[in-house]
């Protein structure tokens, strides 16, 4: 970490303005920055965190400098850059809606930072568009079709017959279902799910479950209906998979490892897992296609 560096980057955001005025802008002791500025010493942490929220830029990148391109903050970027556009407005113009820094914004449109709650729900506010549309793009999952519709059925012969050309009847099982489990038992199923075929494509071996828990919102909330299909367990880069774990489901980008299973979740709240493969050799269920809140 260098101090230089950081000082670096606090000009950047100072935009010109006197050390005094930007102190007295974020709430800094003016007196301990001018010490540190002279020294070309760090600010203390607590400091940081100051210029860090206030200027809601990334708390790494303001002081290592290092710039997190993963595949998320790269989909989101180009999202805001795809709504900004489509509204007409420039980068500065936007930063001026949302309150920032033109050079952070810029930061985050290139994908090298990641958004914070607050920062995508005023983005999506200004932008008229909803959080979700930051987090979906067409490969991820296929045409979201909003009539997924939901069939009581206690038995698996009361699957309702359906034309092939409308939709096609997904069973919603149980949460615990096991993950190498071929065949879907009668008393594992709760309900079944109708999925209009183009959401279907050509998959047959789909099964539907709700998500429980947290750890991928924004994207996936408790409650929300997803439907796996069984047959793609291929391990590729943002795709979202289901997988068995700790005696239930869950929803995780997935990496490997050697022998090691990754489980990385969006929701920075929630902590990566870890799956030894040597312990438990069929933990993915299938890739998840679609999801869906239950009308």
């Amino acid at each position: 970490m260098s101090a230089k560096n950081i000082w670096n980057r606090i000009d950047l955001l100072q935009e010109g303005l006197a050390l005094s005025a930007f102190c007295r802008q974020v709430g800094l002791n003016y007196q301990a920055m001018k010490k540190s500025s002279q020294r070309q010493i760090a600010p203390d942490t607590n400091s940081l965190v100051k210029i860090a929220r206030h200027f809601r830029t990334d708390f790494d990148w303001l002081v290592t400098g290092e710039k997190n391109t993963n595949p998320l903050n790269v989909l989101m970027g180009r999202k805001i850059k795809q709504f900004r556009k489509m509204r007409g407005w420039s980068l500065p113009v936007l930063a001026k809606k949302i309150a920032m820094n033109p050079k952070v914004l810029e930061l985050y449109e290139k994908g090298q930072a990641p958004l914070s709650f607050d920062l995508l729900a005023d983005l999506s506010k200004n932008l008229e568009t909803s959080p979700h549309e930051f987090l979906v793009r067409e490969d991820y999952f296929p045409v979201q079709v909003p009539e997924l519709k939901v069939f009581q059925a206690t038995r698996t012969k009361n699957a309702p017959k359906l034309r092939d050309e409308d939709y096609v009847s997904i069973p919603l099982t149980e949460s615990s279902i096991a993950a190498g489990q071929p065949i879907i038992q009668g008393d594992k199923i709760e309900d079944y799910v109708l999925l209009h075929i183009r959401a279907a494509g050509k998959r047959r071996n789909l099964v539907a479950s709700r998500v429980d828990g947290d750890s991928m919102e924004p994207m996936l909330h408790s409650g929300d209906i997803v439907v796996i299909d069984r047959d793609d367990k291929r391990v590729l880069k943002n795709r979202i998979y289901a997988i068995f774990h700790e005696e239930g489901l869950t929803a995780k980008y997935v990496e490997r490892k050697k022998e090691l299973l990754i489980l990385r979740p969006i929701n920075p709240n929630s902590d990566v897992q870890i799956i030894d493969l040597n312990e438990l050799p069929d933990p993915i269920v299938g890739r998840i296609i679609g999801a869906w809140k239950e009308l």
